[in-house]
């Protein structure tokens, strides 16, 4: 498998619900991809933005999506393809 560094802001759809947060699906490069199941979640911290991480399963691979708790963005952080 190949890993692949993104960093491009996305569109998201997320469910947020009291017991977290949960992405439906992004866009990238013009297309719709529907998630399949979120693996994993943590929190990183880069100087004051607290940043929620996701690593989701979706048609044609495996991806890192961020949140940044402070601006409110979604980054495609890596893309991980067979």
């Amino acid at each position: 498998m190949s890993v692949t560094n993104i960093g491009e802001k996305v569109k998201t759809g997320v469910i947020f619900t009291k017991g977290g947060i949960f992405i439906k699906w992004f866009e990238w490069k013009e297309k719709k991809i529907e998630i399949k199941k979120m693996t994993h979640r943590w929190w990183t911290q880069e100087g004051q933005n607290k940043i929620l991480h996701f690593s989701v399963i979706a048609d044609g691979g495996y991806y890192e999506i961020s949140y940044n708790l402070t601006n409110f963005e979604w980054v495609l952080e890596k893309v991980e393809v067979d």
